[in-house]
């Protein structure tokens, strides 16, 4: 870890109101998962062609996140079955600067995401049934959703110097549903986000050299998948499958 710490510590800063001009809540992603060994090579790459986010001398944050669902998990196996236009709702808290939002997250065709959100008081554990409207979800039919996974992970933001791309590096992933604890310590993922897709970004072409390529990565889904045993995952297993890979590989290298 000290050694991504330093490394992102050579970048040039950028601040927060610099990085509202590319929220790019409308946008397409690309997700990679790597060791955090990878992920120095990788900074070392990118480091002249992006910005780091720096708030109050912080450059990396704590993020806490509570993902809701149906009783019987309906946005899971949504998820699972590969329904078009599904959703996510969760809630999340940027531990620095103690902002919490309400968030639906909703999967358009192909890799475009689109995000709703509002600033709300603290994390709850229920949704209060006004709230329901946002979701606006053919799917959920009436039924009421519930606290089902905390998720918590550490998060670096980058943006290119042209400020049209944000990318995002998460590490220290950690899953629980309220009767077990699961932990993915040697795991990073990053996500490209960007308005229109630009395979000649400087970031995408190092990742590609690196030979790490786009990977589906849903920490909603893969939490579940680890810890809710009783459920379909079989769609997950490759996802599943390169996780265990990867954390032996970087075990094998410590």
């Amino acid at each position: 870890m000290q050694e991504i710490i330093d490394c992102i510590n050579t970048f040039e800063p950028v601040t927060l109101q610099q990085l509202d001009s590319v929220k790019l809540q409308n946008r397409i992603d690309a997700k990679y998962m790597l060791t955090k060994k990878q992920l120095v090579t990788v900074l070392q790459g990118i480091r002249e062609s992006q910005y780091v986010l720096e708030i109050d001398h912080t450059r990396i944050f704590n993020y806490k996140t509570i993902y809701y669902d149906t009783p019987d998990f309906q946005f899971y196996k949504d998820h699972h079955n590969g329904c078009i236009n599904r959703v996510k709702v969760r809630c999340r808290e940027y531990v620095e600067s103690h902002l919490c939002f309400y968030e639906i997250k909703r999967k358009l065709f192909g890799t475009r995401t689109d995000k709703q959100r509002k600033v709300i008081p603290e994390l709850p554990d229920l949704i209060p049934p006004g709230d329901y409207d946002l979701i606006q979800y053919k799917r959920l039919a009436g039924k009421p959703i519930e606290k089902k996974l905390t998720n918590q992970f550490k998060r670096i933001t980058l943006t290119n110097k042209n400020f049209t791309e944000r990318i995002t590096i998460d590490l220290g992933i950690q899953f629980d549903n309220g009767k077990e604890t699961y932990s993915l310590p040697e795991i990073v993922v990053i996500e490209v986000k960007q308005g229109k897709a630009d395979v000649f970004s400087n970031t995408i072409q190092v990742l590609k050299k690196n030979r790490i390529y786009p990977s589906s990565f849903s920490k909603y889904a893969i939490g579940v998948s680890i810890l809710e045993k009783e459920l379909k995952h079989n769609y997950f297993k490759p996802i599943l499958l390169k996780i265990n890979k990867l954390q032996s590989a970087a075990h094998a290298n410590i």
